[in-house]
């Protein structure tokens, strides 16, 4: 219980404390102020975040929620591996079949002989 009474207190002193510095028209008109300085801020912050962002600052930074775009980075990933994959294979493809030439004609001039 006492925890609650603390809390009444306190919420008491900051209702008397307001009152006092809010009973003279100086103090209101500069809480006013500071209030609409502060709502205008917070208004203007909230709109800078609710606009697009252009393709040049999302560069380099995928946004999470932007499916196609995650689509496309995932994509463009596994083109370049398949590229490398592609030249590797064609590389090892290469070797293979020249050794497999060089075997068969080893073989041929085997029986050959």
């Amino acid at each position: 219980m006492a925890k609650g009474n603390n809390r009444s207190l306190l919420l008491a002193g900051l209702a008397a404390g307001a009152y006092a510095y809010l009973s003279k028209p100086e103090n209101r008109d500069k809480a006013m102020v500071a209030f609409n300085n502060t709502k205008t801020k917070v208004n203007s912050f909230i709109e800078s975040q609710k606009l697009n962002q252009a393709n040049s600052t999302k560069q380099g930074h995928s946004d999470p929620h932007d499916v196609d775009d995650n689509n496309m980075v995932d994509e463009g990933a596994m083109t370049s591996v398949q590229y490398y994959n592609d030249e590797v294979q064609s590389k090892s493809k290469n070797k293979d079949s020249v050794s497999t030439n060089e075997n068969e004609e080893k073989a041929t001039t085997s029986l050959n002989n």
